[in-house]
């Protein structure tokens, strides 16, 4: 049971309200300050993996476009990220939301940029 409440916390943070700020073993909160691809980016220097968010891979025409719509989305805006403790890489998985309150990762998967991550 426990494992099917983090799974939705990642996967669906969108529909869980304040959870999973609520269950973050970390939150950063600034620019971004780098956009690696549709489904990574930098938030003040931490590199942060959306972990609700698929995105096709750079040097695709699918990748680029969802590359070319996350830096239209979060231009000059600071983020509130909420990391989970869990890593990819070099990357915290995680939710950032934009000032305005919207899911950055549910905002590209209701536009139809990149799908949700199984």
């Amino acid at each position: 049971m426990l494992l099917f409440g983090f799974m939705a916390v990642e996967r669906f943070p969108e529909h869980l309200g304040a959870l999973p700020e609520l269950t973050a073993i970390r939150v950063v909160e600034g620019p971004v300050s780098h956009i690696r691809d549709g489904d990574t980016i930098e938030v003040a220097g931490t590199p942060v993996r959306l972990g609700s968010l698929d995105c096709a891979e750079r040097r695709t025409v699918r990748g680029d476009a969802a590359t070319r719509r996350m830096r239209e989305l979060v231009a000059g805006q600071p983020l509130t990220c909420a990391l989970n403790g869990r890593t990819s890489y070099d990357r915290s998985i995680g939710r950032c939301t934009l000032p305005d309150g919207r899911d950055l990762a549910a905002q590209m998967i209701r536009e139809g940029v990149c799908g949700r991550y199984w």
